[in-house]
Parts: C-alpha cells; sequence; structure tokens
C-alpha cells in the first residue's frame, strides 16, 4: 500500500530524529519495507550552511547522505513497528555529481535492496531541482527500543 503526500505525520514519527536533525519536511511516497521519497527545502537559516561556504553557501554532502539515510530509514520500516527505529551501520560509496545551494528543492529516493538479518542495506538518490546531486547506499541496523540504553 502507497502513502502519497503526507506531512510530517505518523510515519515520520518512526524516526528517532529531531529538529534541527531531521531533515525529511515532506513524505512524497511510502511503500513500507520497500521503498520512500521525501523532500526538504534548503533555507538559508539551515544550520549547515553556517560556514559551508561564505559566499556560496553548498548543502554539505554529509546533510544529502543523513537525508537519504533518514528517507532509507521510513522505507525499511514495515509500517507496524513502534518500537523499532535503525541506526546508521555503513555507507556504501556515494557520488556527488553536483551541488545543491540555498533555496534548493532537495528530493530523496531510497529503496531497500537487501535485508541480512538486523542490517538492511539502503540505496537511492537526491536530486536538487531535478539534478542529481547524491548517489549511494547506507546500511541501516535495526535497534530494539525496548531494551534499555547501555549507556
Amino acid at each position: 500500500m502507497s502513502s502519497k503526500g503526507s506531512k510530517l505525520g505518523d510515519a515520520l514519527a518512526m524516526l528517532p530524529h529531531e529538529p534541527p536533525m531531521l531533515l525529511i519536511e515532506e513524505i512524497l511516497e511510502l511503500i513500507p519495507g520497500e521503498r520512500a521519497r521525501s523532500r526538504r527545502r534548503a533555507d538559508a537559516g539551515d544550520w549547515y550552511f553556517q560556514g559551508h561556504f561564505p559566499g556560496r553557501p553548498v548543502v554539505p554532502a554529509i546533510a544529502l547522505v543523513e537525508l537519504l539515510a533518514q528517507t532509507g530509514g521510513l522505507a525499511a520500516h514495515g509500517g507496524s513497528e513502534t518500537d523499532r527505529s535503525f541506526r546508521v551501520a555503513a555507507f556504501g560509496p556515494f557520488k556527488f555529481p553536483a551541488a545543491a545551494g540555498v533555496g534548493a528543492v532537495l528530493e530523496a529516493d531510497a529503496w531497500v535492496e537487501r535485508r541480512m538479518g538486523s542490517l538492511v542495506r539502503v540505496a537511492g538518490i537526491v536530486t536538487a531541482d531535478g539534478t542529481k546531486v547524491a548517489d549511494g547506499s547506507v546500511t541501516l541496523a535495526e535497534v530494539d527500543e525496548t531494551k534499555e540504553d547501555p549507556t
């Protein structure tokens, strides 16, 4: 089942992030356990533009990777798990063929490539105003939220 056009609603509650680290502003498509598409507008006041780079702000590559990882976290969910979340376990190769600046509309498209026990490999792309700015994969590790924090 596909859910489209959802605003910061129930699906985003599956992510363990809060602002300013919650990068997804809108969910465009969600097929639980398979794929997700999300959107964010890169505004001049976003934390990642501070000092990167003065006079010509560019969205840092790691922010693009994080946007893809969060979108992949939505895709990896089966849709009904309330006590389950994911953390980044590994980065696959990434390419950044172009840059994104202030005002760009970032869209992340992530899909589940494979599952290996508690690990999920997610691949995807990020575009800025329709131009590809990131392409790669992340491996997510399932975290059991019902267990106590070991720290």
